[in-house]
């Protein structure tokens, strides 16, 4: 048993992601692929999801402010003051999104900015 688990660990893998060569430890498990590991290491997988996930919220966040404007921008004029309250709140929560979409593009910048310099 234990020979077996020295040749598992000698066999490499190259990572998509990343182009840097593992052994089969560092990669997650998977039947979908032919040797039963993921394509991409576990450091690789982990940024991958992490990037996934906050593209998947601003998603979402976005969504929900478009839901929100259109319908601040299609209710009466006329409202009654809780209306506008809610009106000043979706545009307020709108501004928000966009500033956060903003820091977010300039920290991208700086960076790629950062890594040319190099």
């Amino acid at each position: 048993m234990h020979h077996i688990k020295t040749i598992y660990m000698s066999v490499k893998k190259k990572c998509t992601g990343c182009k840097n060569e593992f052994p089969l430890t560092n990669f997650y498990k998977n039947k979908l692929i032919h040797d039963g590991h993921s394509n991409y290491c576990i450091g690789c997988t982990r940024v991958n999801s992490k990037k996934y996930f906050e593209r998947k919220k601003e998603r979402i966040i976005k969504s929900e402010n478009d839901s929100l404007m259109k319908m601040a921008l299609l209710s009466d004029s006329d409202s009654m003051n809780a209306d506008n309250l809610m009106k000043i709140m979706m545009i307020e929560k709108m501004c928000k999104s966009i500033l956060d979409e903003l820091e977010h593009l300039k920290r991208g910048f700086v960076k790629v900015e950062s890594e040319m310099v190099k």
